[in-house]
């Protein structure tokens, strides 16, 4: 079996908010290498306010890659156009999955709020989708790290908009380019004030840099994950966000950049 191309670590811990209210992690992360070379990931952030949020993000992430590795068997989009329909029918797929535990379970919909964002990057396409406060910061291949827009945010302070809501589809935002990515950062909304720099959401280069050595060498086992997660939830992380925290981390596959351990050590909230 030839190795992956890609290198992935992930991790969502509970923030130190949920610790003290004796509530569970409400963030889900999935991630999938496709036997082509293509990774697909995905980060979800359930409503705080939410009762089973953290079944609706769990069942968000899991269905979406689901809906993505079935479609891409199929055909592989050849034009914006194409990724933008792939990916929205993704997110079609994930609601409707969302209202159907609810009505399984004879629950209101919104008591499953959750956020929801998706990358694909095959040899030579990125595409993201997202609905909701979630981030994906890019390193292209000349280095270059970028955000990939701002999160949605809603019409209030500490307000989004959620995969539950009845006009989510539309407000679902995606974006494709016809060119490779050397590593993808997906984001829940809890870290977005140690990453991005505000108001225009720029990525703090001390902090995605020593990630991204981190994970080249890494590998894809248990240890780097754990590795990641011991991370998110260190005191020094902490200190700067109670909220809960994912970060999906995926790197080419292109040589050791430096020690993993050093790497992660680096990394400046």
């Amino acid at each position: 079996m030839s190795a992956s191309p890609w290198q992935v670590v992930a991790a969502s811990v509970q923030g130190t908010a949920h610790q003290k209210q004796n509530l569970p992690c409400q963030d889900a992360h999935a991630a999938d290498v496709l036997s082509d070379g293509s990774v697909l990931l995905a980060v979800a952030d359930g409503a705080g306010s939410a009762a089973r949020s953290q079944e609706g993000a769990a069942l968000a992430t899991r269905e979406a890659l689901s809906a993505l590795r079935h479609a891409l068997a199929q055909v592989m989009p050849a034009d914006e156009d194409g990724w933008n329909d792939l990916l929205c029918s993704a997110f079609a797929h994930a609601r409707s999955c969302l209202v159907e535990l609810a009505a399984d379970g004879e629950a209101a919909l919104r008591q499953f709020a959750t956020t929801l964002t998706c990358a694909v990057a095959t040899d030579d396409w990125l595409a993201v989708a997202r609905i909701g406060d979630g981030a994906v910061v890019i390193e292209l291949a000349d280095g270059a790290l970028v955000s990939s827009s701002a999160p949605v945010k809603g019409e209030y302070a500490n307000e989004t908009v959620f995969l539950t809501m009845e006009d989510a589809l539309a407000q679902v935002e995606v974006q494709a380019v016809h060119q490779p990515a050397r590593a993808l950062m997906l984001m829940s909304d809890g870290l977005i004030r140690l990453a991005l720099k505000l108001p225009d959401y720029t990525p703090h280069l001390p902090f995605f840099q020593p990630l991204v050595a981190f994970a080249a060498n890494a590998g894809n086992g248990e240890q780097a994950n754990n590795q990641l997660a011991d991370f998110l939830a260190s005191e020094r992380v902490s200190a700067r966000t109670d909220d809960d925290k994912t970060l999906v981390l995926a790197v080419r596959a292109t040589g050791a950049l430096a020690r993993p351990s050093a790497a992660l050590e680096a990394s400046a909230p």
